[in-house]
């Protein structure tokens, strides 16, 4: 009895020691007589930042809310230069339009980073040239501890390199172009990997050859040649082309061997440069070589001025996933201009598909693609999910023909994979809503549910 008396006493010893140490950390005082070095406070505050990539001063929020505790608390958190590696700067602020508050605010935070790479946004959306020289001139002061910059210029023009500066430590640049465009070099950033621009232009200088990830929301089929023709390390490429294609055709086949995904997305525009941008962008995607390629997405305006375009868009596309070796593993198309028999043999091109999400054109009947899914074992036999989303007005299949092909799908034969998902999304409409019903009814609907297949059928608003 005395035995386990003794040891409930050194059981509570030890509770209120780890309560006290914890009181004494928390109101900033040493330990039993110990001094707690900045070290440990600093690790416990680090791991307080938000997830997002960029800190946004708050004061319920580290580094800030932490640093204003106690003065101890405030000592640890100034003696941690990476609790200020990161900050995201809104120069939309009213604070900032009245004078250098909010700018030595800034500069205050970042210089207790010390010599620590630096992550930093800047919101200059709507805010005249001078309220943000100040920023610009810090960003080409500091370049040579930038480590990753987004910037949103909104309608100011900036001139960030002019002569160029130096970014030994950059490795990823985020920029919202204004109008007018942005003139900035990027040849002195050797550890430059990610680039992603709203618009590409002339004026914005990049060491192409050692970019593994670029996005550009804005780009001509011109200088996107130009990337496939330089950039032999990409490995992800998204690419929204524009409407002017100039005098050129691409003849030239280019090789990018590292590149596993792969988005090419023709912008809609409503006049007539419209009708030329879809033959050249299925043109160049012909004369890519992609060997390591595994995500493929192609995006078609939704108003074509004419379709479908069976052979300008079908040809170039199985010339491309017919490449060897190529095992594509997942696809989506998106208003894909092609009747639905060339829709058809376009996907019967791509057998090692298993992830497929399907935006169709008004054009397309759903009947005839899912009754040829049951006939023909040879289209996508590896198919594992199925995303359908019909936004178009399609003709959709009846509730007992999809049932039918889910069902097929889902017993896989010898040489067709299990569907294990199927998703479809339909306009929002009392035909679809009581369609939806009808299929959810079903009583083999249910079943393969409960069997394990992942089964959703929606109606959703169209914007």
């Amino acid at each position: 009895m005395a035995a386990i008396e003794s040891d409930s006493q050194e059981l509570l010893r030890e509770r209120n020691d780890v309560l006290n140490v914890s009181l004494n950390l928390a109101t900033g005082h040493d330990v039993k007589g110990l001094h707690v070095p900045d070290e440990v406070f600093g690790e416990i505050f680090i791991q307080c930042l938000p997830p997002s990539r960029f800190v946004v001063p708050s004061r319920s929020a580290a580094p800030l809310s932490v640093a204003s505790v106690n003065s101890r608390w405030r000592e640890a958190a100034l003696a941690t230069p990476q609790l200020w590696q990161s900050l995201a700067i809104d120069a939309c602020t009213r604070a900032l339009l009245r004078g250098l508050g909010y700018a030595n605010f800034c500069s205050t935070w970042l210089s207790r980073a010390g010599g620590f790479p630096l992550s930093l946004s800047l919101r200059a959306s709507g805010v005249p040239v001078e309220a943000t020289n100040w920023l610009t001139d810090y960003i080409r002061g500091s370049s040579h501890l930038l480590r990753e910059v987004d910037l949103q210029f909104g309608a100011v023009r900036q001139i960030l390199s002019f002569p160029p500066a130096k970014y030994p430590l950059l490795e990823t640049v985020s920029i919202d172009m204004p109008e007018d465009g942005i003139l900035i070099s990027f040849l002195d950033a050797p550890s430059l990997r990610q680039v992603s621009l709203s618009k590409y232009t002339a004026h914005v200088h990049l060491r192409r050859q050692q970019l593994t990830s670029f996005r550009c929301d804005s780009i001509d089929v011109l200088p996107m040649l130009g990337f496939f023709r330089e950039a032999k390390e990409l490995v992800h490429g998204r690419f929204t082309l524009g409407h002017r294609w100039g005098t050129e055709s691409p003849q030239t086949i280019h090789s990018l061997p590292r590149l596993r995904s792969l988005m090419l997305e023709a912008k809609e525009v409503r006049d007539h440069w419209q009708v030329g941008v879809i033959p050249k962008m299925m043109k160049a995607l012909a004369n890519l070589r992609t060997p390591a390629l595994e995500d493929l997405t192609l995006i078609y305006p939704l108003r074509n001025m004419r379709q479908p375009q069976d052979e300008t868009v079908s040809r170039p596309f199985t010339t491309f996933v017919g490449q060897t070796p190529f095992q594509l593993h997942t696809l989506t198309l998106s208003f894909m201009p092609v009747s639905t028999s060339t829709l058809i043999i376009c996907l019967r091109a791509t057998p090692s598909v298993a992830h497929l999400k399907l935006l169709p054109t008004t054009d397309t009947d759903l009947r005839v693609f899912f009754n040829k899914l049951v006939d023909s074992p040879h289209l996508l036999p590896r198919l594992e999910s199925f995303h359908l989303v019909n936004e178009s007005g399609a003709r959709n299949p009846t509730p007992e023909a999809l049932i039918e092909v889910l069902s097929w799908r889902w017993g896989a034969s010898i040489d067709v994979v299990q569907l294990r998902s199927f998703r479809m999304a339909v306009m929002n409409s009392i035909q679809n809503s009581r369609m939806i019903a009808n299929i959810e009814s079903q009583p083999r609907f249910e079943e393969l549910k409960e069997e394990g297949m992942e089964l959703y059928v929606e109606t959703v608003d169209i914007l």
